[in-house]
């Protein structure tokens, strides 16, 4: 049933994702380059990459899911993230990510992208990543970050 529900807002997202005012082609993909660029500094685990990315106000990052049946959603700190990353081998973290779904206003993007993350190779999670990412001067920057996260079901969720 969650997959359902899941597919739903997807689909909700994806007829809804042409750009707004008419926003250059550029601008998606710029956007897009900092999401790829995140998760290329994650693989390599580079923090200070990481950190270039992330808009210095933000100081928190959300992880929505369930634990025990009930829906939670936890918060961790921006720090904490990227000095996770960089307490891992190059290689050891490795998500994926599948069509993106991209909303644009002017200076601020919405990109919603289902993912699959890999630890040492091995498939850990899956769900849906969902970026706020604003133009802060001349660079794009990530100004907010939340995701889903589920164990069961993620074989086939990129395909």
């Amino acid at each position: 049933m969650k997959r359902v529900g899941i597919l739903a807002l997807v689909a909700t997202a994806a007829i809804g994702a042409t750009p707004v005012n008419g926003m250059a082609q550029g601008t998606e993909e710029d956007v897009l380059g900092v999401v790829d660029a995140l998760f290329d500094a994650m693989r390599a685990a580079d923090s200070a990459a990481v950190r270039r990315l992330f808009h210095p106000e933000l100081e928190t990052l959300g992880s929505s899911g369930v634990r025990e049946g009930l829906p939670i959603v936890r918060y961790g700190t921006v720090e904490g993230f990227i000095g996770s990353v960089g307490d891992h081998e190059p290689g050891a973290l490795d998500e994926r990510i599948g069509e993106p779904w991209i909303r644009v206003d002017d200076n601020l993007v919405t990109v919603f992208t289902p993912y699959e993350f890999y630890y040492k190779g091995n498939l850990s999670h899956c769900g849906v990543n969902v970026f706020h990412i604003a133009r802060s001067e001349a660079e794009w920057l990530i100004v907010g970050l939340i995701d889903t996260r589920r164990r069961e079901g993620c074989e086939e969720w990129l395909q």
